[in-house]
């Protein structure tokens, strides 16, 4: 089949870039890419608006495509696989994806440069010459905006991107990156959506993004917004799985963060100079290394973040839950309705010591569940000296199946109230110090479907457990559960189930 453009006038059912179905009169220009000449030709082709640049399933092709141009509201771009042989475009998600593989040779095999109201959809990505070794700052997608003002409506979904570079950490290596470059014109990415892909085996970050705008205390902040990451799964990564950067409200939810930071620490899932970020029902685990190491934890509220809140996750088999940094701004955070399951050393971590600024952290309702042979300590050390400071601790429960101790001490700006502990000593105000008599706790399970997280019913308490309403009222507590049960107006349940 010849390699050809068709530009038309027509009737078509198409993705938008918020992922929804809608059939409208488009002017479209559809560019068949079905061989490598194809390939080549049009990479760095400047796609005029309505473009639907097709990749043919089972023709595997090598190198970089250049993606320039961009698409609008009302006539997005499209980027997806198709069926040479029936002309099917594959919108939704699709078994079957076309293939571009970078050899490691490339900065990352597909990249989007200065364009938006694109959709990236069903391309399976790969970028290694199939060695160990580092072979540079590659990327598997890689999105770039440089002195363009807003760049509007970019969604990557569906995509499989692995073997990305070898046995890698840093930040600046990963599977699909973003980033925001130039210091002339203010910069930013508005409704940029991640969603439903596949991460493996990659060097570096998961799904990363940087900001050449980033200081969040000057005038030179311009934070992303609208920026959403969503039902990814990413295993096995040289870093973190997600860091998010720079950005107002952003949203990271029903994420898998498997096996992160193989080569270099870091968090699983972090958020970083950003405002208002939400961080809610993720799978975070496996992220562990040799001894008490830094960084190696399910979640973090990291550097110059304020209003964070990480609610409604599922943490198990990591070094500990999450990290609380210590740093710069890092303000107003709030750890609530979490489930944390046999990690390795404990449970908290918080960040460099010789830094100040972190104030009112609240965590509250969170099950911190410990069986046999697993963790012993509530404040972890990470490598260095840590104590907890300027947070308050409520409604928790504390349980370990051997015997635990705090590890580092809490300053006195830190507050304790209708905590349960078993296994370790209490500490604050009224503290259940007792068994919670869980239903069936420890049987979490793996990869689990955060949106009906029934593996996680083991939490609920039995009808005659201390914890049942023995906890204290909380303002502004999120009025739901894990399970999304409404919170009574009475005294709430220690733990993270209002039963």
């Amino acid at each position: 089949m010849k390699t050809h453009i068709v530009s038309k006038l027509l009737l078509i059912g198409f993705i938008t870039l918020a992922a929804c179905n809608s059939k409208k009169e488009t002017s479209e220009s559809i560019f068949y890419i079905d061989t490598q000449e194809a390939f080549d030709k049009y990479s760095g082709t400047e796609f005029p608006e309505g473009s639907k640049v097709l990749f043919a399933v089972g023709t595997a092709f090598e190198g970089q495509f250049i993606v320039k141009g961009s698409g609008s509201e009302s006539n997005p771009n499209i980027l997806t696989s198709y069926d040479p042989k029936t002309k099917e475009v594959f919108y939704d998600a699709a078994q079957k994806k076309s293939v571009i593989n970078g050899l490691g040779k490339v900065e990352a095999p597909l990249y989007l440069y200065n364009g938006q109201y694109w959709g990236i959809n069903n391309i399976e990505v790969t970028n290694t010459d199939g060695t160990l070794n580092d072979q540079g700052k590659l990327k598997g997608i890689f999105v770039v905006a440089e002195d363009a003002g807003i760049i509007n409506n970019i969604t990557i979904k569906n995509c499989n991107i692995h073997n990305v570079n070898g046995h890698v950490g840093g930040k600046w290596h990963g599977g699909i990156n973003i980033q925001v470059y130039g210091d002339s014109i203010k910069t930013k990415f508005h409704k940029l959506l991640i969603e439903d892909n596949v991460v493996k085996d990659v060097g570096g970050v998961g799904i990363g993004n940087q900001s050449s705008w980033r200081n969040i205390d000057t005038e030179n902040y311009y934070p992303w917004t609208e920026f959403v990451i969503r039902g990814n799964y990413i295993e096995r990564t040289g870093r973190n799985s997600i860091i998010l950067r720079n950005a107002i409200d952003p949203l990271i939810e029903y994420n898998v963060a498997a096996a992160s930071s193989r080569y270099d620490t870091g968090h699983s899932i972090v958020n970083f100079n950003t405002v208002n970020c939400i961080v809610q029902y993720n799978e975070a685990y496996g992220n562990t290394g040799d001894g008490d190491e830094n960084e190696r934890g399910g979640f973090d509220a990291d550097y110059k973040s304020t209003g964070t809140i990480i609610q409604y996750n599922y943490s198990h088999d990591n070094n500990w839950f999450c990290g609380i940094m210590r740093r710069g701004i890092n303000s107003d955070i709030t750890i609530r309705y979490n489930i944390s399951q046999n990690e390795l050393l404990g449970s908290y971590l918080y960040g460099f010591p010789t830094e100040f600024g972190l104030k009112d952290v609240k965590v509250y309702n969170n099950i911190h569940y410990f069986g046999k042979g697993k963790g012993t300590r509530i404040f972890v050390e990470g490598g260095k000296v840590r104590h907890p400071i300027e947070t308050a601790f409520k409604n928790n429960i504390f349980y370990f199946e051997d015997k635990a101790e705090w590890g580092f001490e809490p300053e006195d700006s830190c507050v304790f109230e209708n905590n349960l502990f078993y296994n370790v000593s209490s500490k604050g105000d009224n503290a259940v110090v007792s068994n919670p008599m869980f239903l069936d706790p420890g049987k979490g399970g793996t990869n689990i479907d955060m949106k009906n997280p029934k593996s996680l019913a083991g939490y609920r308490l039995k009808d005659d457990s201390p914890a049942l309403k023995a906890g204290i009222s909380i303002e502004n507590n999120g009025r739901k559960d894990l399970f999304g049960n409404k919170l009574s107006d009475e005294l709430p349940n220690i733990g993270a189930f209002e039963n």
